[in-house]
């Protein structure tokens, strides 16, 4: 019989873990940080959908973390019922190792990542295709490759074969109320799983809200779960890049909730380099607005809106039953979310599976009252919710907004990216750049010709696919374009700076974790 040897690592960040099973031996070793909750046959940073004794994360719908569970077959690695927050998983030697931080698991086998490979934010970004279409590995500097798991479960043997098995699903939503009374029960066994009396860690809600739809109506449903909290950014841009209002103090206040406002553009003061640990994610580097509130997130269940652009958008909808959506919003706060020590709920995420119903509910007869005369940006579904509760319809969801500030554009399609001086601090700013300094964007005339080649064939891939022209003769031939280029999609971004800045993202977290944690064992 297996047994589980549990070490808290000082200096570990408060809810990372890495676990290590090793061929031929009992023992499955798994170091963690303090606010990882820990058994004799589980350990868990998380809350989700069901008791919180019965320890059965792997199983419940919704799941707001990460952990593994010892059963007769094996390891039982649970991944959040999202796809913002992978595993990754590293065979070296006789053991494999998995971790819900890449740099904890690179530290922890004694490797790196190549710093000569230039498309690891790519790799990651590319879960927007789905969890069947996404880069599923990525190498190493010693050759290795690091796996990544999305939206499942994974078993791992005694003889360290992997089984990747499904989540449990919701269902397909048959009405509106159904859908809405699915994430209200949702939402409610969470928040009461996040503060059971059994914990070590316990999580209150808090809520995010702001002059759109989907915080909003999250903020609807975890109220009746018992909120009572809300933070909002007070300023937001809209889709020309102009600084506007987008603070949500009055849908909280008509919801009795306490809301402090905050500059989403505060972590620019700082000097201890705050864009790192969001950037060596690979997902863009927008979430480090959320580094100016680090005080008012530690210990909090935050249920946040993300994920509503793919799940509610009745017209300009990119989403899909795979978990495909239109960008890797909010994926970026792995790191920090650990360190920090809070959980994230995206209300949106819940049920996402299955992405079909729930739009077939958002054109259905019975929203059409809730569904607006426009030619985009409208959410019967949430406007629903949140109008129900009181609010007033020209009280939000006129004008989207967005507070993230991104460093790197997110959306695989787009080739320009943003001016890093204007969107970094300025420590960080000047660091990347001495960084970058002997540094080649290319490896040589070859591997320049190469991308550049590439690069135009993807664009033309494109340009071919989203022709009206060429989609009417393949509709007359009969023939189904495929919906992503078939060129794959590391080229799809020029080679420039930017292409670095999970690298340099990556350099300063493996510092702390091995100043913090020591040496791999």
């Amino acid at each position: 019989m297996r047994q589980l040897e549990r070490t808290s690592t000082h200096g570990f960040p408060r809810l990372a873990w890495c676990a290590r099973v090793t061929d031929g031996s009992s023992t499955i070793r798994v170091e963690h940080g303090p606010w990882v909750e820990t058994g004799d046959t589980h350990f868990v940073e998380g809350a989700w959908s069901g008791a919180y004794g019965e320890m059965d994360f792997a199983g419940a719908c919704t799941f707001a973390g990460s952990g593994g569970v010892l059963t007769p077959s094996g390891l039982l690695l649970a991944t959040p019922t999202h796809t913002l927050d992978p595993l990754y998983v590293l065979r070296v030697g006789s053991s494999m190792l998995c971790a819900n931080s890449l740099s904890l698991l690179l530290t922890r086998a004694g490797d790196d990542i190549d710093y000569n490979y230039p498309y690891y934010d790519a790799d990651l970004m590319s879960i927007v295709f789905g969890i069947g279409r996404c880069q599923s590995k990525m190498p190493t500097r010693c050759g290795n490759w690091v796996s990544l798991h999305y939206y499942c479960n994974i078993l791992i043997a005694g003889d360290l074969t992997i089984t990747v098995m499904p989540k449990r699903r919701t269902g397909r939503f048959h009405s509106y109320q159904h859908y809405r009374d699915v994430l209200a029960n949702e939402i409610a066994q969470t928040v009461s799983n996040s503060m059971d009396l059994e914990r070590a860690a316990k999580y209150e809600p808090l809520a995010t809200l702001s002059t759109g739809y989907d915080s909003s109506a999250g903020a609807v449903l975890v109220r009746e779960a018992g909120c009572r909290e809300a933070i909002t950014f007070v300023t937001g841009r809209d889709e020309l890049g102009q600084s506007a209002n987008d603070s949500g103090n009055h849908i909280g206040d008509a919801l009795g909730l306490a809301v402090t406002g905050h500059d989403p553009t505060a972590y620019r003061t700082r000097d201890d380099f705050p864009e790192a640990e969001f950037l060596a994610t690979g997902a863009g580097g927008g979430d480090v607005i959320l580094a100016a509130i680090e005080e008012r997130l530690q210990g909090r269940l935050l249920v946040t809106g993300f994920y509503g652009d793919s799940a509610w958008d009745r017209i300009d909808n990119a989403g899909g039953d795979d978990m495909v959506t239109s960008a890797p919003a909010s994926g970026g706060m792995a790191n920090f979310r650990m360190r920090v020590g809070y959980l994230h709920l995206p209300v949106p995420s819940i049920g996402y599976i299955e992405h079909c119903s729930i739009q077939q509910i958002s054109h259905s007869p019975e929203m059409r009252p809730w569904a607006l005369e426009r030619n985009g940006y409208d959410r019967p579904i949430p406007r629903r919710i949140v109008e129900e509760a009181g609010i007033p319809r020209d009280a939000f969801g006129q004008i989207k907004r967005m507070a993230a500030m991104p460093h790197v554009y997110s959306d695989p399609f787009t080739t320009l990216e943003p001016d890093l001086e204007s969107v970094m601090s300025p420590s960080s700013y000047g660091d990347f750049q001495r960084w970058l300094e002997g540094k080649e964007l290319f490896l040589g005339p070859g591997d320049q010709l190469r991308f550049r080649s590439m690069h135009a064939m993807y664009r033309l891939n494109v340009r071919t696919a989203r022709s009206s022209r060429v989609q009417a003769a393949a509709r007359s031939l009969g023939v189904r374009l495929p919906g992503t280029p078939v060129v794959p999609v590391r080229f799809a971004k020029r080679r420039t700076p930017h292409r670095w800045l999970f690298h340099w993202g990556m350099e300063k977290l493996r510092a702390q974790y091995s100043r913090s944690a020591g040496s791999a064992p």
